[in-house]
């Protein structure tokens, strides 16, 4: 964006135009000239700035738009504004002949194995990248790092690589570290032999802390916590050191477990020993623990040289815990998995799910609640009873309204006054039986909020609640990188967003690349969980958006399974009962997903399947065995058909396939099946598995409850091409476009403007049509007046009165020829705040 001041701004936006992040930068430029009646823009945009990847090639797309808001606020656009300036499948396509881009085509992972180290004097940062070649030619490649502090910068020493076309290398690099603290590290591609040409950009926000000895709890694996539910004979810890093997010759590492005093130090005799070792960079040392009592200690690691002195000392608390109060203890084992009282445990439900409504029959097994900050703790307790009787387990952020953690106080750190209500708050509800999680924050990255302030949150809430875990909800890969210590689980919402006569707008392989990006940002050490897509984004004002189908539903799920995720929390339930595939899909994909709970929670059996296709890449795969059944999990992420062949290591020569009632016959190990666009198969050796309800079944119920939506001769349907304009816009999550979607109930339009009479609802048909009966379903509206256009503009005559104190009402007229219906509400129901309506229909007579 830009002004007639040459004001630069700019920002990424992502889910069709509907969040952006603000902190993303563009090294770009722009000159603006003023005319009597006009002003211009000429803009420079470095191809280099957009991160281009080798699926960057083909049509682009572009749109130009213009915003005025000084006095009468305009808003125009080059291509149809109708779906916003931000909805790129709204723009004109964009060639660029002659444009060799091919040179920007790279991928760069952020930086792992990073550590800070004292070298000669002067501390130097570490770190491996890995840089993919996409361009499809060979290149001779310098990587180029520098740190970033406010004015100041470091560069380190080029790193040189030969790059052959589709290959990836890992290369290592340092830089000397001026000073501590945020910072930006900067990765800059170019070609070796003409340096001026640069080939990739890479920004990456980093924090730099120097830490010269530092100890890592690797077993017990998950808050350096021994539960009451763990049989635990030692804890096994690492010990690194930023010291160079030089100044560590000859020198030991010694370590003791000491009881914790209040202020956090050790105090008295050690009660555990380890045996010494010699001191290295990195070492892997054990301490005795299965006869400690209840308490916190104090793990003490000390580099000791040969005289005896320490050189360098570091601590870590460790804690047994009695017993979970109300007697519900959740952790996370070594693989990641959700254990209740020691027991894996498979979460798998929906954000904001109404609790009255859980029906017994599904297997959702826990959800997601906004908004208790704002309910008292005894009320959250009433709430958190009716979870527990309907079988559940709630997720929900640890605040309250002496603490909403919301505003301008996201970009500080947070103070004691803050801490202390987090600590009341997690104290007052966490030995309810119906505690799942506590749920930190939704998309920080979008405020955004200081990383720094979410880390400390969530430190309160884990030394407060050692029983729950803490879940962070990102929307950006980057945003998983930056708030991955915001909490033990890290569960985003990577929205492919669905668009109406088409597919995924984004790649639907999306949901793998951010469940990969955990692991990266965790080195594996947290679990990745998922909220997949199961809305509309057209029904938050996003037009030429639908819905998932039940196939791309179980394709967002069980990609994510084969990358490794083992919990989901789908987004959201308020739109279930508009959409078959959502109200008939998913109580199915629960009952499947319980079914199969044993191999979703299982661990991969890495390159046990070898797979052959058109597109071998978009074929997601992954073998596990569970309670002593095989189990490969196979998606297809392509825009298009395959036909696959799969070698199976280990496989027997039948397989079935799960839901299908079909099975496979392998020969060699070796089997090929067809799956067409984003299908998904998953074979077992359980034969009953196959037989189980079948997914032909429930995408025939879906499509029957599908057709009887539209009523005989309902002249309003969605399919009619009909509008819907209102007059005081909706309020969030109603849609005026679902009083035309043939299903009386849920949503709807709710007028903006409380206790309100005289708002309106119009239909709008591309042609006129006889009309002589409607139909309106409202929860609240007593009378409207059924009206058509006058012969003056603005005039409007009324046809009809309806009226109602329950359900819906009917009004009969003499049939009218026209293209627009106004329903005027001139009457609200007692008790009713709001002019609302579920579903209008219309019919010749």
């Amino acid at each position: 964006t830009v002004n007639v001041l040459g004001t630069l701004y700019d920002a990424q936006l992502r889910q069709g135009g509907n969040v952006r992040s603000r902190e993303w930068d563009c090294n770009w430029q722009a000159a603006v000239g003023q005319g009597q009646e006009s002003w211009t823009v000429e803009a420079a945009i470095p191809f280099v700035e957009l991160g281009l990847t080798g699926a960057s090639r083909g049509d682009w797309a572009l749109n130009v738009a213009r915003e005025r808001q000084a006095g009468q606020k305009e808003l125009s656009s080059f291509t149809e504004g109708r779906q916003g300036f931000h909805q790129p499948t709204s723009y004109a396509p964009l060639r660029l002949p002659g444009a060799d881009l091919d040179r920007y085509m790279w991928t760069v992972r952020d930086p792992f194995e990073v550590s800070v180290r004292m070298v000669e004097g002067r501390l130097v940062y570490f770190a491996k990248t890995h840089v993919t070649n996409q361009t499809g030619r060979f290149w001779f490649a310098q990587v180029r790092p520098e740190l970033v502090a406010g004015a100041q910068s470091s560069s380190g020493r080029p790193v040189n690589e030969g790059f052959d076309d589709s290959q990836g290398r890992e290369m290592a690099f340092q830089v000397p570290v001026r000073e501590q603290g945020p910072q930006v590290l900067r990765l800059r591609l170019v070609d070796r032999r003409s340096p001026e040409t640069v080939l990739y950009v890479r920004s990456i926000p980093t924090v730099i802390t120097y830490t010269p000895l530092a100890v890592d709890i690797t077993r017990p694996c998950y808050r350096d916590c021994i539960y009451a539910t763990q049989d635990l004979e030692q804890v096994e810890f690492t010990v690194t050191s930023a010291l160079t093997p030089e100044q560590l010759a000859g020198h030991r590492v010694e370590a003791a477990l000491y009881h914790a005093h209040e202020d956090g130090g050790a105090t008295g005799e050690a009660v555990a020993e380890a045996r010494p070792a010699a001191a290295a960079q990195e070492v892997q040392m054990t301490i005795p623990a299965g006869e400690l009592a209840v308490g916190e200690y104090q793990l003490v690691v000390k580099v000791v040289a040969r005289d005896g002195t320490a050189v360098h000392t570091a601590q870590k608390r460790l804690r047994k815990l009695p017993p979970a109060p109300g007697g519900h203890e959740w952790r996370i084992d070594q693989n990641n998995v959700l254990l209740h009282n020691g027991e894996p445990y498979l979460p798998f439900g929906w954000f904001s799910q109404q609790v009255a409504e859980v029906n017994p029959e599904d297997a959702y097994t826990a959800m997601q609640a906004y908004s208790r900050e704002y309910y008292s703790s005894e009320t959250v307790r009433t709430w958190l009873d009716e979870v527990v009787a309907k079988g559940l387990y709630a997720a929900f952020s640890p605040y309250s309204r002496p603490f909403m953690n919301r505003g301008d106080v996201l970009k500080r750190p947070l103070d004691d006054e803050e801490r202390e209500h987090l600590r009341t708050r997690v104290r007052e509800l966490m030995d309810h039986p119906g505690v799942l999680a506590w749920y930190m924050a939704d998309e920080p990255e979008l405020r955004p909020v200081l990383p720094q302030r979410a880390q400390e949150i969530y430190e309160v809430v884990r030394d407060t609640d050692p029983y729950h875990p803490c879940i962070m909800l990102n929307d950006t890969i980057k945003g998983i990188h930056e708030y991955a210590r915001g909490g033990d689980i890290l569960m985003p919402d990577p929205y492919p967003c669905f668009l109406k006569g088409g597919l995924a707008a984004a790649p639907i392989e999306k949901t793998s690349a951010f469940v990969e990006a955990i692991k990266d940002a965790t080195n594996g050490r947290k679990p990745a969980w998922v909220t997949p897509q199961a809305f509309n984004y057209g029904d938050y004002g996003r037009a030429g958006n639908r819905g998932p189908n039940l196939t791309e539903l179980r394709n967002q799920l069980y990609q994510a399974v084969a990358h490794g995720a083992k919990g989901f929390l789908w987004y959201t339930y308020g739109q279930i009962h508009n959409y078959p595939d959502l109200e008939i899909g998913m109580p199915f994909l629960s009952r499947e997903a319980r079914d199969l709970k044993a191999a979703i929670l299982a661990n991969d059996e890495p390159d046990a399947v070898a797979v052959k296709a058109p597109q071998p890449e978009h074929i997601h795969v992954a073998l596990r065995r569970a309670e002593g059944d095989l189990y490969v999990f196979a998606v297809n992420t392509a825009t298009e058909p395959q036909e696959v062949s799969f070698t199976v290591t280990g496989a027997p020569d039948t397989l079935y396939v799960v839901s299908e009632g079909r099975q496979v016959s392998l020969r060699d190990g070796s089997f090929t099946d067809s799956f067409d666009i984003y299908a998904t198969h998953i074979y077992t050796s359980q034969q009953e598995l196959a037989d189980r309800e079948q997914m032909a079944e429930v995408k025939a119920r879906i499509a029957e409850a599908d057709t009887a939506r539209k009523k005989p001769g309902n002249l309003a349907f969605e399919d009619s091409g009909v509008r819907v304009v209102v007059s005081s816009g909706s309020t969030y999550g109603n849609t005026p476009d679902r009083v035309v979607d043939g299903i009386p109930a849920r949503m709807g339009w709710r007028a903006k403007e409380r206790n309100k009479v005289g708002n309106w609802l119009q239909l709008i048909w591309p042609e006129s049509v006889e009309v002589g009966r409607v139909v309106v379903y409202s929860t609240s509206i007593a009378e409207c007046e059924v009206q058509t256009p006058g012969e003056n503009e603005g005039e409007w005559v009324t046809v009809a009165t309806a009226a109602s104190d329950e359900g819906p009402f009917e009004a009969a007229f003499e049939p009218v020829t026209t293209d627009t219906l106004r329903f005027l509400v001139t009457k609200l129901r007692e008790g009713s705040e709001y002019s609302a309506i579920q579903e209008v229909e219309a019919y010749a007579k």
